[in-house]
């Protein structure tokens, strides 16, 4: 019996969110606003191996009304982000350290609330609950900072930074939930059961709708000198 009734909440879900969306493309004058979406790092004053790192800023990640949408239908957005340390060698640059954790933003439909989640080392924290999206965007584009990686004194460094934002696909949603209840590990990482020809059609219609299955942004720091 709760199998059956799952199956018919994530129907009756999925085309509740199918609806919110064909609305959304055929308004007239809607357009995809990511224009501005970018992501900002931020140098610490002094750069000390082991020391503060780099901090991070997500902007305009929810601006979109589509994106928006997709939430409130019960699809939650991954932000994946990834630092890369480079040593600036004039000859060849070579990769010293990379760093990977993500944000997730949900919309809990029984309660009415957006919530934000961080994810580093397969550990999600709950950030926040809010009433509206402008609300968990603006936890969203909190700068987060990072330690340092170990930095040889002396040497010419720079750090390469990278945002995907993707919506998750239907056969991710029950796995997203049991995870949040900390009954299985996230895996979260881009292994996609192919499903049924159902789902891979409903996850081509949303992926469609956002410009393509994952949005990605990248950005690199001015060259440094650790100290």
């Amino acid at each position: 019996m709760r199998t059956s009734f799952s199956r018919r909440r994530t129907v009756r879900t999925l085309l509740a969110a199918m609806f919110v969306a064909s609305a959304t493309v055929l308004t007239p004058g809607e357009c995809i606003a990511q224009g501005d979406t970018r992501l900002e790092v931020q140098l610490p004053t002094r750069a000390v191996g082991g020391g503060d790192g780099p901090s991070f800023a997500p902007r305009a990640v929810l601006a979109s009304s589509d994106l928006r949408d997709l939430l409130r239908g019960g699809f939650p957005a991954r932000l994946h982000f990834r630092c890369e340390l480079w040593r600036n060698d004039r000859f060849n640059n070579q990769l010293d350290a990379a760093l990977e954790w993500d944000m997730l933003v949900r919309f809990d439909q029984l309660n009415r609330k957006f919530e934000v989640y961080r994810i580093a080392d397969n550990r999600a924290s709950r950030l926040g609950r809010f009433d509206t999206a402008e609300e968990a965007e603006a936890l969203v584009e909190q700068p987060f900072r990072i330690k340092a990686p170990p930095m040889k004194r002396g040497t010419n460094y720079y750090y390469d930074s990278s945002l995907d934002i993707e919506v998750l696909s239907l056969s991710d949603l029950d796995e997203v939930e049991r995870w949040l209840r900390g009954e299985v590990r996230p895996a979260l990482r881009g292994d996609r059961n192919p499903g049924t020809a159902v789902t891979r059609t409903v996850r081509g219609f949303f992926v469609r709708l956002l410009g393509g299955e994952r949005r990605h942004y990248q950005t690199q720091t001015r060259p440094f000198t650790a100290e």
